[in-house]
Parts: C-alpha cells; structure tokens; sequence
C-alpha cells in the first residue's frame, strides 16, 4: 500500500526542517545579524516557568486580572517553525472568560480578551527601538482551539511608549470598523497594517491565513527613518519582501507585544474597551513560533534557518561567495550587493 503526505503533513513538515537544518550545520560559520531580543522558548520549558520573574517575556503582563501564565501557555505538538532551533519549541497564547486585563487603576477591559506576551527587556527605550530593528515571528493555527473570525483579532503589534497607538498590527478576522481597513474582503487572512491612528489604516500586506501550516513574518523598522518593510513564507521557505520599504510613522518607542487581543463585536461607536459583546465559553488559541529580535543595521535582515549577513553595499567587509540554487537560499534584491553566509545555527547563542 502506497499514499502521499499532503504539503501541510507533520511529518513532511519535519523532513522540511531537517532538510534546512543539515544545510545550515553543514555550512561554514562566519557571523549574523546581531541579536537584540531571543524570544524561542527552550523545550525544557514549562508553562510555569512563565510566571518566573527569570522568564524571557514579562511574567507580570498581559494576561487576565485573576490569570497566571501557567494556565494560559500551552506547548502543542507541532513541528518546529523555520527558525525554532533544536533547543526551542512552539508555544501557545490561549484566551477564555477570565481573559480580562485590568490595567493599574483602570477599570477592566471587559470589551477585551487579551493574553500577550511583551520581551522581559523590552522598557519602551531599549534597543530593539533603536536604529534599524527586525521583528521575527511565525504563527499557526490550532484545530483544537479555533477562532471566530466574526471578530478582529491582535495578534502581534508594537505600542508606543505612550500607549496611545501603536506603530503596525498584526490582525486576522473581520475588522471591527470596516473603514478603518476598506481592503479587506476575506476575514481569514493575516493582514500587516502601519500606524493605528492612521484612517483608514494602511494595509502593507494580507495573505489567505491557510491553516495547519507556519506562516512566518519579518519586518524591518527604521526608527529614525521612518521605512517600513514586510517579509514573508510559509512552511519552511525562506523569507521574501512582499512589500516596502514604505514610509510608516515609526515614532513613539515602546514595547512589542505577540499572543491575542480579540475585539467585541457591536455597532460602531462603542467603547470597544469596555462595552461589546465577547461569547461565553471561550476556548481559543494561536501558536507562536521563531520570535526573535534582531539588529538590522547596514541591511542585515535574516531570511532562512541558520542563515545570516545579507549584506548591502555599505558592508565594506563582506566576502564576494557564489551559491547554487539548489542551496535553497534566496537573495533579497533590497540589497543591491546582495551575500549569504551560513551560521551553524545549533550553536548559536
């Protein structure tokens, strides 16, 4: 008896990774993108462990006023995302009834139901907001925990300090204002959009949100330069510009946030914080993959597992080398002397 896995099957998922994984380790090593922020979770993980003031994310935020993390943190059985190491692991965001945030002398946020995971270093100032910074993230479904996508939902986003907007969104499901996002025909689509206070917001990318597959994301702040640059692929691709770079108003620092914030639903003009109608019994989740934080200065942007250094005209110091195609790398025509050097990724720190 003879069959075929489906593109999306586990276990060709696993071949995939293995596959890129061998390639990276067998490659010489020279340097990457500098690491500002590792947020991979460590197999050894625990869901306790995220309430730990040792944790990597912020132990105290966000979650619900009466939640610990250890009820909210799952570890599904997935394949790795493309740039989860042997040594990481997916995790899961799950949101319930009791998933409401009540800010430090506000009222809760009962429109809301949030869990978010914001980098334990990340104060607002630091130097993921600094200079040239990259934003990785990939993201899944769970067949076991879906979502109602009669809702708008958060699923990544970078407040500014000032909590007032937010520089890009990361969203799927409906928008809760339809002319805040008029380009948005399908509900099911991961949608990059700029500047939150923008109206309407620009919408810088949207794909299908295909499920039981790694969607992976990459983009690029300018914090001094306001440009603004969205990288894409799914499964184990490497990334690739999908769009930019764009002007995007970049100002205002603060933090970085991934997990879900799910809107009400409701006529417009309400208090979306605290009026809205939310279902009861709620049981859904997003699985998180590959997030990281990394220094992007002279163009340096990471677009595969174990590859590093795409360097740009200004890197007086990188090596001309040549690939074959069938190395699976692809190059980024933003930059105009484009070079790919391969990390032994397993040992990176």
């Amino acid at each position: 008896m003879s069959f075929t896995l489906s593109p999306t099957h586990p276990l060709l998922e696993m071949k995939t990774f293995i596959a890129l994984l061998g390639l990276a380790t067998t490659s010489l090593a020279t340097r990457s993108c500098s690491l500002l922020f590792d947020g991979r979770v460590p197999v050894t993980a625990k869901p306790a462990d995220f309430d730990k003031n040792t944790s990597i994310y912020n132990y105290q935020f966000v979650h619900g006023a009466n939640q610990t993390w250890s009820e909210i943190i799952k570890f599904p059985p997935v394949p790795p995302s493309m740039f989860d190491t042997p040594r990481s692991k997916a995790v899961e965001v799950t949101i319930n009834d009791k998933s409401i945030f009540a800010p430090g002398g506000g009222a809760p946020q009962v429109g809301f139901r949030r869990s978010e995971l914001i980098p334990a270093t990340n104060n607002g100032s630091d130097a993921t907001v600094q200079g040239t910074t990259t934003f990785h993230w990939s993201i899944r479904n769970d067949p076991a925990r879906p979502l109602n996508y009669s809702h708008e939902y958060h699923a990544a986003w970078h407040e500014t300090a000032d909590y007032s907007t937010s520089q890009f969104t990361f969203l799927t499901g409906k928008p809760f204002d339809s002319s805040f996002d008029p380009n948005v025909t399908n509900a099911r689509t991961l949608r990059v959009a700029g500047r939150q206070s923008n109206r309407p917001e620009i919408t810088f990318f949207q794909t299908p949100f295909t499920f039981d597959i790694w969607h992976n994301f990459a983009l690029t702040i300018g914090w001094e330069s306001n440009q603004f640059t969205v990288y894409y692929s799914k499964g184990h691709q490497p990334l690739k510009k999908v769009a930019g770079p764009s002007y995007n108003d970049n100002s205002g620092g603060g933090q970085f946030h991934v997990g879900m914030l799910k809107l009400p639903t409701g006529p417009l003009g309400i208090d979306v914080l605290h009026e809205g109608y939310q279902q009861k019994h709620l049981n859904e989740g997003l699985i998180f993959g590959g997030v990281f934080i990394e220094q992007s200065a002279k163009g340096c942007v990471t677009l595969l597992l174990g590859q590093s250094d795409l360097c740009n005209e200004m890197c007086f110091a990188c090596p001309r080398t040549q690939y074959s195609a069938s190395s699976f790398l692809q190059y980024d025509s933003f930059h105009s002397h484009d070079q790919v050097k391969i990390q032994t990724w397993v040992t990176e720190a």
